[in-house]
């Protein structure tokens, strides 16, 4: 096992950006420049917040980690709400499809629902999974950005623990 799990973590294999691919990335910030703690997440999220700066300070590494956990809420909401889309079309497909298997495909109006929901399936396994990898990759970075945090503060965590 490695001294450092938090940090043994390897990218993806196909190369995927998760925490560049949020349609929240690109909202136009009002008052023209961006606060610190903004700056600091774009420098960081494309490399998951796989190493913190030691020039950064505790506000800005606090700061850092509040922007972080915002964004997480975001996304988990949006991961929910897509959920809940995807389980409702699972469910009206299903419960359309019975029936139209036991008449065997005689309604013409209900097989083209039938494609429609299909049609609409497909996609939404797609979006929903991406906002579920999303959301894991970002709560692998606030993990990390909990381990720098603690690690400065000089308290026991997944990295610096004791050993027996």
């Amino acid at each position: 096992m490695p001294a450092d799990p938090v940090r043994a973590v390897q990218p993806h294999p196909r190369g995927l950006r998760y925490f560049e691919e949020s349609p929240f990335d690109k909202a136009k910030v009002d008052g023209g420049e961006k606060s610190r703690a903004l700056q600091l997440y774009e420098q960081l999220a494309p490399g998951g917040f796989a190493s913190i700066p030691d020039e950064l300070c505790d506000a800005d590494v606090e700061s850092l980690e509040r922007q972080l956990a915002l964004r997480l809420d975001i996304e988990r909401e949006e991961r929910r709400m897509h959920f809940g889309a995807f389980a409702l079309v699972c469910l009206l497909f299903f419960l359309v499809f019975t029936p139209m298997v036991l008449a065997g495909f005689a309604s013409v109006p209900l097989a083209l629902l039938l494609l429609l929901l299909l049609a609409l399936l497909v996609p939404y396994v797609f979006v929903y999974f991406g906002y579920e990898n999303r959301v894991r990759a970002m709560s692998l970075g606030r993990l990390r950005l909990l381990e720098a945090r603690l690690r400065r503060q000089g308290a026991p965590g997944p990295g610096n623990a004791p050993r027996p």
